[in-house]
């Protein structure tokens, strides 16, 4: 299928590493992914280093965007546009209500403010198919209010948590810690607090700051380091904090890191005191894979995928921050231990590329149901399926999923056929009334799969990793 991705904001962060993730996944899946981009900003960059087809945009929030993104979209002509913001997500809506294009509307949302059911939000909403949030705790604050109020259906709604890259888990296993260290004159006995966020007040990283400065130094080891990687608008003013807390030799500010991984390996743990609800940070999880234990603020929905003081140590407030670091601090064995439990978890149930497998499978359901079923047809191939007639019709058996469906005698026979003749296309001789429905089922119990032969994620169980999207 032909698919656009919207990106707003120029910075990078979790959203970005998220959507690229996303893209460049369904492109290597075989779609004709085109992502729209902010001229300028690090997600065309980084869009196209890893050959995904790109448009440069005005900032979305311009008046000039919607214009960019009429044109894309008449020139592209995509089956289905994925968003991931207001801006952007407006954009399409004014095209569709111009009839640039009749595309099915995917909207990903990852900001952790609210959302409300203004007559705008309600505007915005009647022209998308289908939402994703990226936690349960954000799927609940902000779209239960929008369900209640029947803008949307509760069945629109679901959750595809953020999942890390095999790249960058590549790249940890590969990374050389002592080297890591080195760069960032560690001593071989100093223990070294990580934050990894964008410097801005939602990240909390001067309340960081200040439990550094309180805590109580080991008498048989070098003091601790804390390491910021990240820029933003108040850096300034966190270095000045730094020297007022007496602390600023031993804080290193690191600035944006295109390459986490050996920076991460260098540390101890990762610390993330957001002072908002976060959906499902990604640093984090990144973290937790390195096998580093983290310490994060109860916001959002960090608690779906931070298990308190097994995967690191849950915190409420000030005092709570600070008293986390010290006993990590002062029990590098805990430390190790929640580290250990946090990867297990994250690369057994969080990784990126089962994102994208059910994200593929969803948006192959979404375009069956809101578009031509031979969008998809066309594109698909029978599974390993077994047909069984009886007087009145018959029925269609998958052994790989143990799904069955039963058909009535007129839509049995054009299955059978069609599976004899191991061509889905013919699944168009159906009733144009019943076609949608029947290929839909036929896709949704594994019947039909993608023509590389990769198992739905329905039926995915070989690795013990929930096919779904709930928190693992």
């Amino acid at each position: 299928m032909e698919i656009i991705f919207t990106v707003s904001d120029q910075v990078w962060g979790g959203k970005h590493r998220y959507m690229h993730d996303m893209a460049l996944g369904l492109a290597q899946a075989g779609h004709t992914v085109t992502v729209l981009a902010e001229e300028g900003g690090a997600m065309l960059q980084q869009c196209r280093a890893a050959g995904v087809t790109t448009v440069s945009v005005p900032a979305f929030a311009s008046d000039d965007a919607a214009e960019a993104v009429r044109k894309a979209l008449r020139h592209r002509r995509p089956h289905i546009v994925c968003v991931s913001g207001r801006a952007d997500a407006a954009a399409v809506h004014h095209a569709q209500s111009q009839g640039v294009t009749d595309a099915a509307v995917c909207l990903f949302r990852h900001s952790a403010f609210p959302l409300g059911t203004t007559d705008e939000v309600r505007d915005l909403f009647t022209g998308v198919n289908l939402v994703f949030t990226t936690s349960l705790e954000q799927r609940q604050r902000q779209f239960e209010p929008l369900i209640n109020a029947g803008v949307l259906k509760d069945e629109q709604v679901e959750i595809l948590t953020s999942g890390v890259g095999e790249p960058l888990l590549a790249a940890l296993d590969a990374a050389d810690r002592g080297a890591a260290r080195k760069e960032l004159r560690a001593e071989s006995d100093q223990f070294v607090f990580l934050v990894l966020a964008r410097l801005a007040w939602e990240k909390g990283i001067d309340q960081v700051i200040d439990a550094f400065a309180d805590l109580e130094l080991p008498p048989d080891a070098a003091p601790p380091l804390l390491v910021v990687a990240g820029e933003g608008p108040l850096e300034a003013e966190l270095r000045g904090q730094t020297i007022e807390r007496g602390v600023a030799e031993r804080v290193q500010f690191l600035g944006h890191q295109d390459h986490v991984a050996p920076v991460i390996k260098a540390s101890d743990a990762v610390v993330l005191t957001s002072t908002v609800p976060e959906t499902g940070p990604l640093a984090l999880k990144e973290a937790m894979a390195a096998g580093r234990p983290v310490i994060a603020s109860v916001q959002g929905g960090i608690p779906e995928f931070v298990e308190d003081e097994r995967h690191g140590l849950l915190v409420i407030d000030d005092e709570d921050l600070r008293q986390a670091m010290q006993r990590l601090l002062s029990d590098r064995e805990a430390a190790e231990t929640m580290g250990a439990a946090g990867s297990e978890s994250v690369r057994g149930g969080h990784r990126a590329v089962r994102r994208v497998e059910y994200l593929a499978h969803r948006l192959d359901l979404l375009a069956l149901e809101q578009l031509a079923p031979d969008t998809v047809l066309h594109e698909v191939v029978w599974d390993d399926v077994r047909l069984r007639e009886e007087t009145q019709g018959g029925f269609v058996f998958v052994p790989r999923t143990s799904h069955i469906m039963e058909l009535d005698s007129a839509t049995y026979a054009v299955v059978r056929t069609a599976v004899e003749a191991g061509d889905p296309l013919q699944l168009i001789k159906l009733p144009e009334e019943t076609l949608g429905v029947i290929a839909h089922r036929l896709y949704a119990m594994g019947a039909l799969v993608r023509q590389d032969g990769q198992a739905t994620p329905a039926a995915r169980t070989a690795d013990g990793e929930r096919p779904v999207t709930e928190p693992a």
